[in-house]
């Protein structure tokens, strides 16, 4: 079981992330919508935009490693689970940051389908997503 300062801090990243990843995704939607209107400058400046919250998002994760490396070999393992949607909460803390886990995965997924559409709209057959 995981102490309630390690949960605390693990659902604090959590948010950070979700607070990122909905920019990210508000971003990607006017990104998506330039595309639509082959607005070559908006969509120039919708890239560049994404790029400062996928930052913070890499910074997150990292956190979020750091925080699971710093625990007994026994918690680290178990906060990992959890934060990998692989691990059952055993109290009410552990239950929200599951969902958390959730909702930010869900989040994500959503996102990167869109930027693989965009992708492969803008590149074709040079798309980030193209099997090579």
């Amino acid at each position: 079981m995981l102490s309630t300062q390690v949960i605390s801090a693990a659902v604090s990243l959590q948010r950070s992330m979700y607070m990122s990843l909905t920019e990210v995704d508000e971003l990607t939607t006017e990104l998506s919508e330039a595309v639509n209107r082959q607005d070559q400058v908006s969509v120039q400046i919708f890239l560049s935009m994404r790029q400062e919250p996928i930052n913070r998002l890499q910074a997150l994760k990292a956190q979020v490693e750091k925080q699971c490396a710093q625990l007994p070999p026994s918690e680290g393992a178990l906060l990992r689970d959890i934060l990998n949607g692989q691990g059952t909460p055993s109290n009410p803390q552990e239950e929200e940051l599951t969902r958390l886990v959730e909702k930010n995965r869900g989040l994500l997924s959503r996102i990167v389908r869109a930027d693989r559409r965009i992708s492969q709209r803008l590149g074709g057959t040079h798309s980030f997503y193209s099997d090579h």
